[in-house]
């Protein structure tokens, strides 16, 4: 039986087998299915991760059996040492894909978020055997550095930040050559961008609602930039606001216009326009005001007027949640300036600045660093016995 099963794994046919059948999930892996859906169906499964255990294998039985007993020799240890690389190099590789994590978590300076909870990172991947209780303690972005010199030179930006808990915390400022590393977690800068802090009062000026929205950057014609709520891939346009888990009152779309002498000033341009709120869902919405909230959170439609309510619930052109109709209201102030709109008021109290890092975890890499530098010692040491030996 033992016989046998060396007999199949020590076999060229095996190998030739295992590498067609990589070789073609690789391609359907990077053609057909692409990105997130390409590691869901293969290269995170367990079947295509035991085909590269099987293949590693494979490998070790074909060229290991092949020199058990025989004399070692300088070109021969060069041999050794060189396939040994190259399986090691497969075994990092399979160790890693069980293992990953990628992450990307966007924070408003000041903002701390709990590395731990998957609702703090816009995306998320990672191997099938990661736990998420490997990401110890808090990541909070102290502050974005405009303009971050070093040694004189321009990194552009430096995200200064700190991540960990307790007497084991990092702080460290991380720029485009340079990244913050935590119980092997490295943190690398990605984007940034405007964030608002829109207050919502209601008549008499007390404050119903508050929090940071943040803003994308759209290039125009002329070369400059817009600021605006929206998205990337539909462009500038409103959001529902209130935000959750508060009901929203309406659609609002926020513009920013930075001032040129003063930074974080500038002017705030608010359109405000009626919610749309689809057929289906208007009977479980509106006879229940309490439903999503927090006990303790106001309840903004409290103040509103019936028309506005009717209104703010009527149907029409819609890009999301917003209507695309005449705006309810709409105006531009300075940062810290209210606008009306019926009775309420909105206000953007500040600017800041929101920060998306890049969070990876490779536990495979040092072994795969550390097996080409095996791989290249092999190589050389090969290349020296057969100098030597040609010599004799």
């Amino acid at each position: 039986m033992m016989r046998r099963i060396y007999g199949l794994l020590s076999s060229v046919k095996l190998a030739m087998g295992l590498l067609i059948a990589i070789l073609i999930s690789c391609v359907v892996g990077v053609t057909i299915f692409r990105g997130e859906r390409a590691w869901e169906l293969i290269f995170n499964s367990l079947w295509f991760n035991g085909l590269l255990v099987l293949l590693v294998l494979n490998v070790a039985f074909c060229f290991f059996g092949r020199i058990w007993g025989r004399k070692v020799t300088l070109i021969s240890l060069g041999m050794i040492l060189f396939h040994l690389s190259f399986v090691t190099i497969l075994v990092g590789i399979v160790y890693n894909s069980f293992f990953y994590f990628r992450g990307t978590i966007r924070l408003t300076e000041s903002e701390t978020l709990p590395n731990a909870d998957p609702m703090s990172y816009d995306v998320i991947n990672h191997g099938r055997f990661f736990d998420l209780s490997r990401l110890k303690g808090n990541t909070t972005l102290i502050k974005m550095h405009r303009g971050y010199k070093v040694d004189g030179t321009d990194k552009r930006a430096g995200y200064e930040i700190e991540v960990g808990e307790g007497i084991f915390k990092k702080q460290d400022i991380i720029y485009v050559t340079h990244h913050l590393e935590y119980r092997g977690f490295k943190y690398f800068n990605d984007k940034e961008g405007y964030s608002l802090l829109i207050i919502l009062y209601d008549k008499l000026g007390r404050e119903l609602y508050g929090g940071h929205v943040p803003l994308q950057s759209f290039k125009q014609k002329d070369e400059t930039y817009l600021y605006s709520t929206g998205t990337k891939e539909e462009g500038p346009g409103g959001l529902a606001y209130p935000q959750d888990p508060v009901k929203p009152l309406f659609g609002l779309q926020a513009t920013y216009e930075p001032s040129k002498f003063t930074e974080r000033a500038g002017d705030t341009i608010f359109t405000v326009w009626p919610l749309v709120v689809p057929d289906e869902h208007k009977a479980e919405t509106l006879p229940d005001h309490g439903a999503g909230q927090k006990p303790d959170a106001p309840d903004p439609h409290a103040n509103m007027k019936k028309e506005d309510m009717a209104a703010a619930h009527s149907d029409g052109k819609k890009t999301g949640t917003v209507a695309t109709e005449k705006p309810l209201a709409e105006g531009k102030v300075p940062i810290g300036k209210k606008i009306r709109v019926g009775d309420y008021y909105l206000e953007a109290r500040e600017v800041r600045y929101w920060v998306a890092m890049s969070v990876r975890y490779d536990p495979g890499q040092p072994i795969v660093l550390a097996s080409l530098w095996i791989g290249l010692g092999g190589m050389v040491i090969t290349f020296i016995g057969r100098i030597r030996r040609s010599r004799i």
